[in-house]
């Protein structure tokens, strides 16, 4: 690849500016157009101000992502700015500040994700696994989840395989494991790395080439099914629709392999009272369906609270109105 040299993990010396003194003022960046922002990427005293203001421009350049990827060593410098931080992760040494600088490179390798001729590179070029360090829980550290909720988002848009290099990338996530790593996150890291983490399962569990992989041995699918109960346990009394959403329809994909779980009985029991989400309830009556053959109805007591409620409910607005 022509854009990459041989090695990411020293300084490249070609095309680089970092070796003389800089003709910019950081504050006079923001006026610059990506084309020349993205020529001063090699300059390490401006970097940082570099990448966030091409991430600022990501919506109004639509041709960020080929323009990061075909000007020659881009890509290389946001891959150094990632990897600088391994040493850092074991004890954590890693500052906000610090983080927040590999965000905005991570953020920049999601707008790569977000096109489909750069996705195709990246997954081309394996960069991916470069990330998957982050995806390590190394204890409850802010800065370390805050690289790691990004990490996530930028692998959560690289799962999406509905083009057609869909069936390569999905083959390089099955081959590189990345589901391991997510189901760690699913289990042990904050909420929205959970969320995220379950994002990225449930996309690939949803190909069927995915889902046969993960249920190929007992001890894949017994791993996958033991983390969303825990998953579900951890969910609170109101929980992200949107997570629990991705909860269900994994267990919807895992249902098609194995029908008599009783494991799945507790993401039914759980979710049955979100009767007023209709996508949520759809997802349980398919769920339900294929577990137990059968479409799932209320007992009549519960019904009856249900009908109750609705008929107050409609009382409460009639006098509302008067």
């Amino acid at each position: 690849m022509e854009n990459l040299p041989e090695s990411p993990f020293s300084e490249s010396t070609l095309g680089s500016s970092s070796s003389s003194p800089s003709q910019k003022n950081p504050k006079d960046l923001g006026a610059l157009t990506p084309n020349q922002l993205v020529l001063l990427i090699h300059d390490v005293s401006l970097r940082e101000e570099v990448m966030h203001h091409l991430y600022e421009k990501k919506d109004s350049c639509k041709n960020l992502a080929l323009l990061l990827w075909n000007n020659f060593n881009t890509v290389y410098m946001l891959l150094l700015e990632v990897t600088s931080v391994y040493r850092k992760f074991s004890p954590s040494m890693l500052s906000m500040k610090e983080a927040t600088r590999v965000c905005c490179a991570l953020a920049l390798f999601q707008v790569l994700a977000n096109n489909p001729e750069t996705r195709r590179g990246l997954i081309k070029a394996k960069i991916p696994c470069y990330f998957y360090p982050f995806l390590v829980p190394f204890g409850d550290d802010e800065p370390l989840e805050h690289v790691r909720i990004t990490t996530l988002g930028v692998l959560g848009d690289l799962t999406k395989f509905d083009d057609p290099y869909g069936s390569h990338a999905l083959h390089f996530f099955l081959e590189s494991e990345v589901v391991p790593l997510c189901l760690k996150c699913m289990d042990v890291c904050d909420e929205m790395s959970r969320k995220v983490a379950t994002l990225i399962v449930m996309n690939i569990l949803t190909q069927e080439r995915g889902l046969t992989y993960c249920c190929a041995t007992p001890e894949r699918f017994f791993a996958i099914v033991q983390v969303l109960r825990r998953v579900v346990e951890k969910l609170s009394p109101k929980p992200c629709l949107l997570h629990l959403e991705y909860v269900i329809q994994c267990y919807v994909c895992l249902s098609k392999i194995f029908r008599s779980i009783g494991l799945m009985c507790i993401i039914v029991n759980f979710c049955m009272s979100l009767q007023h989400d209709h996508e949520a309830s759809w997802m349980l009556q398919v769920l339900h369906l294929n577990i137990y053959g059968c479409l799932y109805f209320p007992p009549i007591e519960e019904r009856k609270k249900i009908a109750k409620k609705a008929a107050s409910s409609s009382k409460g607005k009639g006098k509302g109105k008067k």
